[in-house]
């Protein structure tokens, strides 16, 4: 298994233009798509709304939850950190095993504050001095400072996307976007669809992390990034 590079974090953006960045995008795909007014409208102050609830910690917090997913990657591929069966291993918190892997994955990674993440998403657990990984994904729930800065980063890079496919000149290639669309699936089917997008969405999603990870370097390149997602449109 080949060795992880340790990948740099993204800059840091401020509350305010973060906030602003993504209504510009918001308003700007409103004008391409020729949207009814009121729709626009109700578009943009929806976006608003979700950029506007941010946490006072938003400027710290996001990357931090950034560094933690780094940490749980090279913790189940790094073989320095997994066993003879490819498993995470264990790592005791007094003998730092746990901090050298979050400085592996980050030069200014905090441990502590990594630990803390990983337990809040449920992705690791401490039981007396020792580490266990226990997921390989990591979900930060509403109830975290960070869940809102990450909902406003994502929706903002999801929006270029778009931007990007409708203002593309022909020499450009056009960004992956595909979705699966249903208005007959009944009600009771809707846990099924969770728990098959759980099993093999996350699936898909971590062999195309570990098919990147592979071939990232020592110096920083091109951020870029895939989303897999589930929504719901609900009649008004």
């Amino acid at each position: 298994m080949n060795r992880v590079q340790p990948r740099s974090s993204p800059s840091t953006m401020s509350p305010a233009s973060s906030v602003e960045n993504m209504l510009r995008q918001v308003a700007q795909l409103c004008a391409l798509s020729r949207l009814p007014e009121s729709s626009a409208v109700r578009i943009f102050n929806e976006a608003y709304s979700l950029a506007s609830s941010k946490n006072s910690n938003e400027t710290r917090e996001e990357p931090d939850v950034f560094r933690a997913a780094q940490v749980l990657t090279e913790w189940h591929q790094n073989v320095d950190f997994i066993d003879k069966d490819g498993s995470p291993r264990p790592l005791s918190i007094p003998t730092r095993e746990f901090s050298k892997l979050c400085a592996l994955a980050s030069d200014d990674a905090d441990s502590e504050l990594i630990l803390d993440l990983l337990l809040h998403a449920g992705a690791a657990e401490v039981r007396g001095n020792i580490a266990f990984a226990t997921r390989r994904e990591l979900i930060i729930g509403d109830t975290h400072p960070a869940a809102v800065a990450r909902a406003v980063r994502l929706s903002s890079e999801f929006i270029s996307t778009l931007i990007h496919n409708l203002t593309r000149t022909v020499s450009e290639p056009s960004r992956f976007e595909r979705t699966v669309v249903s208005e007959k699936l009944a009600t009771r089917d809707v846990p099924s669809l969770l728990a098959y997008l759980s099993l093999h969405g996350q699936a898909f999603l971590e062999d195309l992390d570990s098919w990147m990870s592979a071939r990232e370097g020592d110096n920083r390149g091109t951020e870029l990034g895939v989303g897999v997602y589930l929504y719901v449109r609900k009649e008004t």
